[in-house]
């Protein structure tokens, strides 16, 4: 069963610090759909507009800071981060959605917060 405690041990894992802004949004994503897999496949505006409303940050800006912490995050990389993109070309960082689609994949199969 998915913990709340979960999808930050998952980003910690990965190697994803909390001192970017990024974090926190990228975690407020991933403890929705954590418990609802199916609003990934939703459109992105409504994960998106639960982030804008929660933190009130515009699109642009909330998108810029998950890209930063996720290009941050590819650049230091850890044999976490490459067991869950293991089928992505490690030089070629995910883009948002593939990044939350995966990450979201590792907590309902369980595989989250484990480090490597």
């Amino acid at each position: 069963m998915y913990e709340k405690r979960s999808a930050a041990n998952m980003l910690r894992a990965v190697g994803m610090h909390p001192k970017y802004k990024g974090y926190a949004y990228v975690l407020c994503i991933l403890e929705k759909t954590g418990m609802e897999p199916e609003r990934l496949y939703g459109s992105a505006g409504e994960m998106y507009r639960l982030v804008e409303e929660k933190f009130g940050i515009k699109r642009a800006a909330m998108e810029r800071c998950i890209r930063f912490a996720i290009q941050r995050t590819w650049e230091t990389g850890n044999d976490k981060l490459k067991e869950l993109f293991g089928a992505y070309d490690v030089c070629c960082m995910p883009t948002i959605t593939e990044f939350l689609a995966v990450m979201t994949e590792g907590l309902c199969c369980g595989r989250g917060g484990r480090r490597a």
